[in-house]
């Protein structure tokens, strides 16, 4: 069969290669938690869009994103590659974010991995200590005027 389609071999054959270079087959998983900024509490199937990039740039431009879905502790698994993500911003759905200016900020994959990031929390007092390769972010609901807005 590979010698009818020469071009398909070939394309098999670099397939093969591609997914067994770790480089780019790698992939790490980050725990991301979202909570409640005023009071602590999970974000319980809360849907997170997560944008990825090389750069922070590249993150902020919305480009490349992938979504999850929190369990009834407020955490999902991103499973990322990390020759092709070193950014990461999230955003919950429905949701307003707790940071000051969300639209210019990022994390650092190689942060989150060593030593875990939590996102500053401008809703409340509740502030979480990581652990590596987590994520905490904090989040409330939209106020009237805000869902107007969008």
């Amino acid at each position: 069969m590979l010698l009818k389609y020469p071009i398909a071999g070939l394309f098999l054959f670099n397939a093969t290669l591609l997914a067994q270079n770790p480089d780019t087959a790698k992939s790490i998983n980050i725990v991301v938690q979202a909570l409640d900024g005023r009071n602590g509490k999970p974000l319980a199937n809360q849907r997170l869009l997560v944008f990825t990039g090389l750069s922070l740039d590249a993150a902020k431009s919305h480009a490349e994103h992938t979504s999850l879905t929190t369990n009834k502790e407020g955490i999902g698994a991103l499973t990322i590659y990390p020759a092709e993500t070193h950014w990461i911003q999230v955003w919950a759905d429905g949701r307003v974010l707790c940071q000051p200016d969300p639209n210019q900020s990022g994390f650092s994959v190689p942060m989150i991995m060593s030593t875990g990031l939590a996102a500053p929390n401008n809703c409340g007092p509740i502030a979480r200590k990581p652990e590596p390769s987590h994520l905490v972010i904090f989040a409330r609901p939209a106020r009237v005027i805000e869902k107007i807005k969008h």
